[in-house]
């Protein structure tokens, strides 16, 4: 029986790179420094101060993510803004019961 599909090259630079950062991402290096960190010395208060001021950004992306969204992605946009919005206002009470001790 003749085949139709010949087999795929046993090895060539795409397959090489594919490999390469399939092994990057699925099994990563245990010296691998993370992209965002947090200093050490932080304070809760200016921890949640800046989360608070993270969620306010992300918040006006999404915003402005579903405005220009069309009906069906809008819907999810507007709910990651609900979200995005009560996860600050518990952020903002966080804060605000931390300053009232």
């Amino acid at each position: 029986m003749d085949k139709i599909v010949p087999d795929p090259p046993r090895a060539n630079r795409d397959r090489e790179a594919f490999d390469r950062a399939l092994s990057h991402y699925l099994q990563p290096d245990q010296l691998s420094r993370p992209t965002f960190t947090v200093h050490p010395d932080v304070s809760f208060e200016d921890a949640i101060a800046q989360i608070s001021e993270i969620l306010r950004c992300a918040a006006a992306t999404a915003s402005g993510s579903a405005q220009t969204s069309t009906a069906e992605n809008r819907d999810m946009a507007c709910s990651t803004v609900h979200l995005i919005d009560m996860a600050r206002t518990l952020a903002d009470q966080a804060l605000n019961c931390l300053k009232a001790q």
